[in-house]
């Protein structure tokens, strides 16, 4: 009966096609689909020429599909163990990821370099990977970086007398990163930025835009591009054409999550025209919010010109007083 049970379920699932991954004890009570699922994305795109830190997002997209009861009999605590062990089979296990360099972009090598490791990194969660790089001075455009990531995955688990037993398979999976250098012959730069963000909220991020070319420019808009653990909150930014010489400001409202480093961040801004599109970079510092938030600049702001007014007025009643007293002594 239970053989029959097991065949019933390999067929339901090669009509669906996923047979060829399951693998199966003989005294198995549950069944699980779902596998890890991969995804990666690079926090700071936009480089300039020189050496700089690569941030990647590395994120298991991955879900648990289906539990299926194959086998009843059997101890409760056994099986109950084995339910649970069997809901771990679309987590990534000992993740290890290298990325190569490509043209002009150099990847710093050594075991600390070019090879980072995860111990875990279960269903609808990401870390951050960390790369040396270096943008040759001839580095300009977009480049495509090979991320080679090496982990291992629960197939199946078995447990007796309390003890879990779990069979782990190999996987790669062969991502690529895009990253943009902008050269110095580039038309559009970032003339200045001033940011209001810190971890935990969201704030403002303006931006100045010079057009260094010969050109006009025509029906631009600005776009940021960010990653985790920023957030735009903000469309694009309309900015109309952009005459040789000529300075924009643009205005982001951006989120940053509570558990960001209090650090620098290179972030880019997209740059659509008529005639071409470009990215430039735009670097960013979080600092430390204060116990007064957002709200810290406009009651400072508050506070000292309410002291000025406070001054004033005494100064003002002073000068009454001492004519007031001279005038009695006369």
């Amino acid at each position: 009966m239970k053989l029959l049970h097991v065949i019933s379920i390999l067929l339901l699932l090669a009509g669906a096609g996923q047979a060829e991954d399951l693998i199966f004890f003989a005294d198995d009570h549950y069944k699980s689909l779902g596998r890890p699922e991969l995804t990666a994305s690079v926090a700071n795109p936009a480089l300039v020429p020189g050496d700089s830190i690569l941030r990647i997002n590395l994120a298991n997209l991955g879900e648990l599909e289906e539990l299926m009861p194959i086998n009843e009999s059997g101890s409760n605590e056994d099986i109950l163990l084995e339910m649970k062990a069997e809901m771990q089979s679309s987590d990534a296990l000992n993740i290890n990821a290298d990325l190569t360099g490509e043209g002009p972009i150099k990847v710093k090598t050594g075991p600390q370099h070019n090879k980072q490791h995860i111990k875990n990194l279960p269903p609808g969660a990401a870390a951050v990977l960390q790369f040396n790089i270096t943008a040759q001075k001839n580095a300009s455009g977009w480049y495509a970086l090979p991320l080679r990531v090496d982990y291992e995955r629960q197939v199946d688990v078995s447990v007796k007398s309390g003890e879990v037993f779990p069979l782990y398979e190999a996987e790669r999976q062969n991502l690529t990163v895009q990253v943009f250098v902008a050269g110095n012959n580039e038309l559009l730069r970032i003339s200045g930025t001033k940011s209001e963000l810190y971890a935990g909220g969201s704030g403002n991020l303006r931006a100045a835009i010079s057009n260094h070319g010969a050109i006009l420019l025509h029906n631009c808009s600005a776009k940021l591009l960010a990653a985790p653990p920023f957030y735009v909150e903000s469309p694009a930014v309309e900015l109309g054409d952009l005459a040789p010489g000529s300075l924009a400001v643009i205005a982001f409202t951006v989120r940053v999550d509570g558990n960001a480093g209090l650090q620098d961040y290179q972030l880019g801004c997209e740059i659509d025209c008529q005639e071409k599109s470009i990215i430039v970079p735009l670097q960013i510092t979080l600092y430390r919010v204060g116990v007064l938030g957002n709200f810290a600049g406009p009651v400072l702001w508050g506070l000292a010109i309410a002291g000025l007014a406070a001054f004033l007025i005494w100064k003002k009643r002073d000068q009454l007083f001492r004519r007031k007293r001279r005038w009695r002594q006369k």
